[in-house]
C-alpha cells in the first residue's frame, strides 16, 4: 500500500498518488459537508442527517486507514525532504500553514466524533423527518461514568494486545493512547458544553456551523500545502 501511494500522481508532475488521492478526498468531503449544511439551512433534516452521517463516517475511516498506510499522512511523511523551496519560505510559510492544517484536522476529527451522537440526541424523528428539539440536553451521570470506564477498558485491552503481539510496542502504544485520550476528552467536553449551551437544538446549530467553517479552512490549508509541495516548490531531484 505504501509503495502504491508513493507512485507518481496525476494532478501535478511532482505529486504522488497518495498526495493526489488525499487532496481529492479533502475536496470531496468538504463539498459534501457544505451540501449537508445547505440541507440544514433549508430545514431538510433527514437529508442533512444522512449525508453528514455518511460523510463523517467515511472521513474517519479514511483518516484511520491513511494513518496506517502513511504514518500520520502524506504531509507529515514528506516533511522537509518533500519541500524544494528556500529555507525562509519553509520556516515562515510552509511550516505555519502545515501546523495550522494539522491542528484544524485534529479539531475536525474531535468535532466529528462529538457531533454524530449529539445530532441523534438533539433531534426527534417524526413522520420520517429528523427535526431538532429545543430542550435541555444533558448526559446522565451514570451514562457518563459507563462511557468513561468503557473507554478505559478498551484502552487497557489494546495495550495488552500490543504487548502480546509486538516486540517494540512503544510507538503504537503512544499513538493508541492519544486516540483514546482524544475520545475521553470529547466525552468530557460534553459536560462543559452542556453548561454553556444547555439547549440541544441551539448547541447543534452553533457547533455545526463551527464545524463546517473548520472543514472549509482545512480545505484551504490543504490546498496551500499541496500547491507548495508539488506545484510551486517541488523537490528537485
Amino acid at each position: 500500500m505504501k509503495t502504491l501511494l508513493e507512485q507518481p500522481g496525476f494532478l501535478a508532475p511532482s505529486g504522488t498518488i497518495g498526495a493526489d488521492f488525499s487532496y481529492l478526498l479533502a475536496l470531496v468531503f468538504t463539498i459534501l459537508f457544505l451540501v449537508a449544511w445547505g440541507f440544514a439551512k433549508k430545514a431538510q433534516g433527514t437529508r442533512h442527517h444522512k449525508l453528514v452521517l455518511v460523510s463523517m463516517g467515511t472521513m474517519m475511516v479514511y483518516f484511520v486507514a491513511y494513518y496506517y498506510a502513511r504514518s500520520l499522512g502524506v504531509l507529515s511523511f514528506e516533511g522537509r525532504e518533500g519541500f524544494g523551496g528556500p529555507d525562509e519560505i519553509y520556516k515562515n510559510v510552509f511550516v505555519p500553514v502545515l501546523t495550522i492544517h494539522l491542528i484544524l484536522v485534529t479539531l475536525g476529527m474531535i468535532l466529528a466524533f462529538y457531533m454524530i451522537p449529539q445530532g441523534f440526541r438533539a433531534s426527534d424523528r417524526t413522520g420520517g423527518e429528523y427535526r431538532l428539539k429545543s430542550e435541555e440536553l444533558k448526559m446522565k451521570p451514570r451514562t457518563f461514568k459507563i462511557i468513561m470506564f468503557s473507554i478505559l477498558g478498551c484502552w487497557a485491552l489494546v495495550q495488552a494486545l500490543l504487548l502480546a503481539t509486538r516486540q517494540n510496542p512503544f510507538g503504537a502504544s503512544v499513538a493508541y493512547g492519544l486516540i483514546f485520550l482524544t475520545v475521553a476528552l470529547v466525552v468530557g467536553l460534553e459536560k462543559l458544553i452542556e453548561k454553556l449551551l444547555p439547549d440541544g437544538a441551539r448547541r447543534h446549530r452553533i457547533l455545526g456551523r463551527t464545524t463546517m467553517i473548520i472543514y472549509a479552512l482545512i480545505l484551504v490549508t490543504s490546498t496551500a500545502t499541496y500547491l507548495m509541495l508539488y506545484v510551486i516548490y517541488p523537490l528537485k531531484l
